[in-house]
């Protein structure tokens, strides 16, 4: 017997720019149900941020509301595409696309929530002074490939049950990142221009997590005790309860990285 009745897909096109006035800085929520999203820098001086949906009318609702804060200088966005009915996981309902670009001159503050689809974000050339993403399902991605103008006050990076795979991690500068695994597995990669110390956290999921760190900095591995036989680290020296890098002593940046328990195991390697 047929699931059930689907609901006619009505595709439609949304476009929008937020003219630039007095922001001095952006924080942005983006919630994302069910979709393709995208999200890039932009070099548009005349604009805040600019945005291109794709949505299914008959399924979705978009919901964007902007305001700036303190004369002006303070920029807050928030983007929600939620579905208006619940009919189930029509696939057709995956044409939902989201491409969202932010002005590249003002420090940006991003949270991202996504559901069912892939996801990608862009930070090259972004001026990032925090991220929080949680990713679903789907295949998730994050890259860097250029430093961050400004010091990352925190990452943190949540994963579901597709992949996530970041790239350049070094380059957005930060001081502190939290990464909470899934189900799906992970690929973390350090490489970038490291400029302070910096806390990595990493709470292992059913994935398992691969780190890749440049062999530049200096790095301090803790770890859970019940955790050791899923821990697979290279070039590292341990010390007392401590592991530490070869380089440790000598390394200009040096990193701390506290590892939680979890089903999937850790392996760190060097580039």
């Amino acid at each position: 017997c047929e699931f059930q009745n689907r609901v006619p897909v009505e595709i439609t096109t949304m476009n929008q720019k937020q003219p630039m006035g007095n922001e001095k800085s952006l924080d942005t929520t983006v919630r994302f149900d069910i979709g393709s999203l995208e999200i890039t820098g932009d070099k548009d001086a005349a604009s805040v941020y600019s945005y291109t949906l794709d949505y299914d009318k008959a399924g979705f609702s978009p919901e964007v509301r902007y305001d700036a804060a303190a004369n002006g200088t303070e920029g807050r966005l928030s983007f929600n595409l939620q579905k208006t009915h619940n009919s189930g996981l029509n696939p057709q309902k995956f044409h939902n696309k989201l491409l969202l670009s932010f002005n590249d001159s003002i420090p940006l503050k991003l949270k991202v929530t996504a559901g069912v689809g892939d996801v990608r974000l862009s930070l090259s050339g972004l001026k990032v002074s925090s991220i929080d993403f949680e990713s679903g399902v789907g295949e998730a991605r994050l890259s860097a490939y250029e430093p961050n103008p400004v010091s990352c006050e925190y990452i943190r990076l949540k994963n579901g049950v597709g992949s996530l795979d970041a790239v350049g991690l070094g380059n957005l500068n930060f001081t502190e990142l939290e990464f909470e695994g899934g189900v799906g597995g992970a690929k973390l990669d350090f490489t970038g221009d490291w400029r302070q110390p910096a806390t990595i956290r990493i709470k292992v999921g059913v994935g398992g997590v691969n780190i890749r760190l440049p062999r530049g900095i200096g790095v301090k591995v803790e770890a859970e005790k019940n955790f050791l036989s899923g821990l697979h680290l290279e070039g590292f020296t341990k010390q007392d309860s401590s592991y530490y890098s070869d380089n440790y002593d000598k390394a200009s940046v040096r990193v701390t990285l506290d590892v939680a328990t979890g089903i999937g195991g850790l392996r760190v390697t060097w580039l």
